[in-house]
């Protein structure tokens, strides 16, 4: 038995027996992804706690192989629970009470803070855990997920991991708006109505129409001119200058 290494968690995208190709295009699709896990405690007591939990696992089976180089966050908040069970479980008999008295152990457990082996654990009045999360996004030089920001429940605060930030895919320098422009439908923008067709015929007709007229006066030009000159004029030596008909030099 064995569980995921470090490796899967740091390139989710790359499968060993697959090809190059395949490896690729994942590889390429994960750009756009970004994911949200617990956060994973880095102190040194939490360092230890994993290399415990990890021996006396290789204790209990011989076969078993821990992969990665801490255990799993959840293990670690299971341990806090137990801890916080047994802090409420504590006061419950200090005060002399029931320790089958479920609500009163309960009642202990909530709106409470204390340290535990993943850090301060916070517990609001609904008895939910203030729970710490990591933002990991892929570097895209080293095709690796890496934890770029972090949010701390206890105190509502988001921070950003010094000299990290997030890589928005499609080269965008900015996180993408909440909706597109045109909706997720395209609603938001109709399809532009197509150029009607009489605009067409009015449009051709217009144009027949002007060049009739423009036709019209010079005939009538030409007539007039050659009318004054007291002979007829072949329209094929007439030259067009500056909208001024002149007669060709024979």
């Amino acid at each position: 038995m064995s569980k995921s290494s470090k490796n899967d968690s740091e390139k989710p995208w790359y499968r060993a027996g697959d090809t190059d190709e395949r490896n690729s295009k994942a590889m390429k699709a994960y750009e756009a992804l970004m994911t949200v896990t617990l956060r994973k405690p880095t102190s040194k007591e939490y360092k230890n706690f994993s290399m415990e939990v990890k021996r006396r696992a290789k204790e209990k089976n011989v076969n078993f192989t821990y992969g990665e180089e801490e255990v799993n966050s959840f293990v670690g908040a299971f341990h806090d629970a137990v801890i916080l069970y047994a802090l409420a479980l504590n006061e419950t008999l200090a005060a002399n009470k029931s320790i089958t008295d479920g609500a009163e152990i309960t009642n202990r457990m909530w709106n409470r803070t204390f340290e535990g082996i993943t850090g301060t654990v916070s517990i609001d009045e609904n008895g939910d855990r203030n729970a710490d999360y990591s933002l990991l996004d892929m570097n895209p030089h080293t095709h690796k997920f890496e934890v770029v920001a972090n949010y701390f429940g206890k105190d509502k605060e988001y921070k950003e991991v010094e000299g990290k930030h997030i890589h928005w895919a499609g080269g965008r320098t900015s996180a993408p708006p909440d909706t597109p422009k045109c909706g997720f439908d395209g609603s938001k923008c109709p399809p532009k109505k197509p150029f009607p067709e009489y605009g067409i015929v009015i449009i051709v007709l217009g144009s027949l129409l002007v060049i009739v007229l423009v036709a019209a006066f010079f005939i009538y030009r030409g007539g007039s001119d050659s009318g004054s000159g007291g002979g007829s004029l072949e329209y094929n030596n007439l030259t067009v200058y500056l909208g001024t008909i002149r007669e060709k030099t024979m």
